[in-house]
């Protein structure tokens, strides 16, 4: 019998339920590796259902920053004399060539 372990939970933070699709393990038995395919045995599959609670991939973003940096952010580090990635200019054009003497 091939076996489906699932992990369901909520957010540790905005409690919205969640099945983690990223951690669901699908464990084939001997007749369906043979046969090449999981689930495809006499016996069928047996899920397994787990608790895990862990913050959401929203909820994760967030605590990190990236969901709320936007234009704000880049007003600020130029209104503070600091400059953006992108503005930065190749130095390439002021490199001398090397000459063989």
């Amino acid at each position: 019998m091939c076996r489906l372990v699932i992990f369901t939970g909520t957010c540790t933070k905005c409690g919205e339920d969640q099945v983690w699709e990223e951690l669901t393990q699908e464990l084939s038995c001997l007749q369906a590796k043979n046969n090449g395919i999981f689930g495809d045995c006499s016996n069928g599959v047996f899920q397994e259902r787990h608790e895990f609670d862990q913050e959401c991939d929203q909820c994760t973003e967030e605590d990190e920053g990236v969901g709320d940096v936007g234009e704000e952010a880049a007003e600020d580090l130029l209104a503070h004399g600091k400059r953006l990635a992108e503005e930065e200019q190749s130095n390439d054009s002021r490199k001398k060539a090397k000459t063989k003497s």
